[in-house]
């Protein structure tokens, strides 16, 4: 991903998910209805509309088609439970939950500013940490050891303290900025303790730092995710860091998927039964 662009979250299942199967029931509207969601949530990111999309734009939107033509595809997301009809204007249900809001993303904006700001200060001291008694292993050993809090949990290694071979190095560059994963982490998790300051800001960091490691997750949607959990007072895990970013896993509907297969089976036979008769 390159630096600076914008971007939004969906998730890789979503073809799959059972309300945008149910668009099946449209035909051949249903791949543009599909279109036309992701068209609306990458409005609503651009914009910072917090998921609401103008009935004006959904022309633009579905162009080559005409705005009539739009305007039935979004009435038939709306029919499926992906959007709601509002005053004015579509929403998009689950935008904000996974993408953030304006304020979400002005806050992370100030965040931001404001580490560049002051970039040069001096890191906050850990506890424990002291560097004239301790190497760069044992101070991160030591830090590891400052974790244990109900609120927040990260992992201590018994052996092989530092890197993946067990070699004191350098901290490893990250793609971002070339900072390094702490550099990364530290207006992060600064912006986590100005909202949550009862907070064990060395353990919360470990948790930030694991999250940029696995490469998996911009440091937007961290800091977004983070401040969403203290906010509602949430506790900091790696694991309920993860939902937070990613939601839920679906749950399995049987009867849903049954009912799916039922209705692929009656669509394959419907077309098997016209192309035969095509053929006579």
């Amino acid at each position: 991903m390159a630096l600076g662009e914008i971007y939004i979250k969906l998730v890789v299942s979503f073809p799959r998910d059972a309300k945008v199967r149910a668009l099946a029931r449209y035909g051949a509207d249903a791949g543009l209805a599909r279109d036309l969601y992701v068209q609306m949530c990458l409005y609503c990111k651009d914009m910072l509309s917090d998921g609401l999309v103008p009935f004006e734009e959904v022309g633009l939107l579905v162009y080559p088609l005409d705005a009539e033509h739009g305007n039935q595809l979004a009435k038939q997301l709306a029919s499926v439970g992906l959007t709601k009809e509002e005053a004015n204007a579509w929403r998009v249900l689950a935008f904000t939950r996974r993408n953030g809001t304006r304020e979400d993303v002005e806050r992370l904006s100030q965040v931001r500013a404001e580490a560049g700001r002051t970039g040069g200060r001096k890191s906050r001291k850990r506890p424990a940490q002291k560097a004239s008694q301790a190497n760069r292993k044992q101070v991160g050993y030591q830090d590891a050891l400052q974790t244990g809090s109900n609120a927040v949990s990260v992992s201590v290694p018994t052996k092989n303290v530092g890197t993946e071979t067990g070699d004191i190095q350098t901290p490893t560059a990250s793609a971002a900025n070339g900072l390094t994963f702490t550099q990364r982490a530290k207006p992060i998790t600064d912006a986590y303790y100005e909202v949550q300051p009862m907070c064990k800001w060395t353990a919360v960091n470990g948790i930030v730092v694991h999250a940029i490691k696995t490469g998996k997750y911009a440091d937007e949607e961290i800091c977004s995710a983070l401040l969403r959990m203290a906010e509602s007072r949430q506790g900091v895990t790696i694991e309920s860091l993860r939902v937070e970013i990613e939601g839920l896993a679906p749950r399995v509907d049987r009867r849903q998927a049954a009912t799916d297969q039922k209705f692929d089976r009656a669509m394959a036979r419907a077309r098997a039964r016209d192309a035969e008769e095509s053929q006579r």
